[in-house]
Formats: C-alpha cells, structure tokens, sequence
C-alpha cells in the first residue's frame, strides 16, 4: 500500500517544521510505502529551507502552487499525490507516532471506505487566559477538535459527526472525483472556510462511507495570539460568510455552523434580527457580568454579522 501525507502550508516556515519533526517519528508499518508531499502556496518566508533540510530524514517532496488559496493548493496536492489514500493533515500539528500505522489499519480493515478521520488534540500555548479555558467546551469546535470516542463508528454529516481539516484522510480516486471548490478555504482575498467538510458531505451524499480511527491522533497547536476574542470572532464571521455563501447555492452550512439558522440567510430582515437581538444580548450580558454567557452571544452575533457582511456585498455572485 502507498500512501500520500499532505500538508499545504503559506508562510509558516518555523510552525511547518515543528511539525516536520514530529514526523520523524512516525513509525511505518511493514507493507508501507508513503510520501510526505508540502504544497507551498505562494511563500515569501524560508519555507523552501525548510523543507529541504528534512531531505535525509522524510520521503518529502515539495510543490508549488503560486494561485493563492487552500481549495487551491489543496487541487494542486490532489494532482500530485502518488499514493492510493491521501492522508491530510495541518502545518501546525503534532503527529502521533502511530498516526500513519492507524490510518493504514483501517484502510486494510475497510476498503470498501471512502474517507476517514481521526482525533484533534488541543494544546493551548501559554499564557492563556482563564476565560479560555473555563469555555472549552463552547470553543472546542470553534478551535477545530474532534474527539468522538475510542471506538470506530461511522461518521454521520448531518450530525456533525464529521473529521476536520488537520486530521482526515481520503481514497485517492474518490478524492479526484470530489476536488475543492477556490470560493471556500482561506486565501488572502476571501475569509471563508469548510473545503474540506464540503467535499465530505459531497462523498457521503454520493454514498461514500466515513469511519472514525481513533488511534490515529494528531495535536494542533493553538498559539497565545489565537486566544483571544477578537481571532475567535473574526473566525465566527468566517463561518457565517461561509454559511451564507453556501446557503445561497442552496448547500448545507459547513460543520460548526449555527443549528438555529437552517435558513434565515434566504431573508435579510431576519438574518439582520438576529444579528441585532445577538449584539444586545452580548452586550446586556456584559453589562450583567456574565463572562460565559457574553461569550456565547458574541460569538454568535459574529457569526450572522459575517452572513450579513457577505450579503451585503454586491459582487457576491460573482463568485468572489
């Protein structure tokens, strides 16, 4: 069997090769060949260096893919990748050891699987501050950890029983026939997200079958300058950007998006409802010292604020 480790990365070099060595670690198993393939989108930083100074210790190979964008370099590793399963993963995690070993298991246990995934392990870099870590269970999804038990089970979208983005791996031929679409994923000109849950949905509406592994582990890393309300909000507007651009082609929301909202985003005088009543509840709760609660409704008042700032924008169609 071959597999293809994939990570895109844009100016990260040093977050890139924290993760880099990490994966010297990886323990393969007999019968298993892989590649480590990095797409560059675009870097200005020593990413390059980087890259290359692992040669003697990883079966790496670098790419490049100048057209900003993660739907893009993602396309880019898709036309790359010389592996049968395509294993994805992040430029700021740490991989387990035995992460490759439990993905190959279940490719060899289920060939009649589409796509996999495993866990997302938060480790919070210090300081961090004591709002954050009394909510973890509210900003666990927000920060993109997945934990569904240590027992393989089927994923289920429309449960949001789904992998993430830094953790979840693809048959190769299924990943050809689902591409990412360049109007979802970050990029310099756009905040959306949920390439990657949208190609999911798409294989599992197709009749695609998902497993969880749990054994195939992965810790993201989330940085002190992440800790904070103003990048959970702009992260929040993100998702509800994404939301609405979907729900205007008549798509599900990507994972994380708000339950209550299946679909206010087709009426504006709704959407801008909730996103007043949600500003006056953050605020009221503010001003009541309910720190847990503030929380809450901020983010949530994100989320329709970023569905209004897409609609609002006249170009939208146009597929920006």
């Amino acid at each position: 069997m071959h597999i293809t480790v994939l990570i895109c990365t844009r100016n990260r070099a040093e977050q890139l090769r924290r993760t880099l060595e990490a994966a010297t670690a990886i323990e393969i198993p007999s019968g298993i060949a892989w590649e480590l393939l990095i797409v560059d989108n675009g870097s200005s930083d020593h990413t390059s260096e980087v890259v290359d100074s692992f040669a003697e210790r990883l079966p790496i190979r670098r790419v490049s893919e100048p057209q900003a964008g993660l739907s893009n370099a993602r396309n880019r590793g898709v036309a790359e990748a010389s592996g049968s399963y395509i294993c994805w993963t992040d430029d700021d995690v740490l991989i387990d050891p035995h992460w490759l070993s439990a993905y190959a298991g279940a490719f060899a246990h289920h060939p009649e699987a589409a796509y996999f995934g495993g866990p997302i392990e938060l480790v919070l870099e210090e300081p961090t501050p004591s709002w954050f870590r009394e909510n973890r269970e509210l900003l666990g999804p927000i920060l993109a950890e997945r934990q569904f038990g240590d027992v393989p089970i089927h994923f289920e979208p429309a449960s949001d029983i789904v992998p993430y983005g830094a953790n979840y791996a693809v048959r190769t031929d299924v990943q050809r026939a689902h591409l990412y679409d360049p109007h979802l994923g970050v990029s310099p000109t756009q905040r959306r997200l949920g390439e990657e849950t949208a190609v999911l949905a798409a294989i599992h509406e197709g009749g695609g079958i998902g497993w969880w592994v749990p054994d195939a582990r992965v810790r993201h890393i989330i940085p002190a300058q992440r800790q904070t309300i103003e990048h959970l909000g702009e992260y929040r507007r993100a998702a509800g950007e994404t939301s609405a651009y979907l729900a205007e082609r008549g798509a599900a929301p990507v994972a994380g998006g708000s339950r209550m909202s299946r679909w206010p985003f087709r009426g504006v005088p709704l959407l801008w409802c909730l996103t007043a009543g949600y500003f006056v509840l953050y605020r009221l709760s503010r001003w009541l010292g309910a720190p847990s609660a503030s929380l809450r409704y901020s983010l949530r008042y994100a989320y329709y604020d970023g569905a209004m700032s897409y609609l609002r924008n006249p170009g939208r169609m146009a597929g920006s």
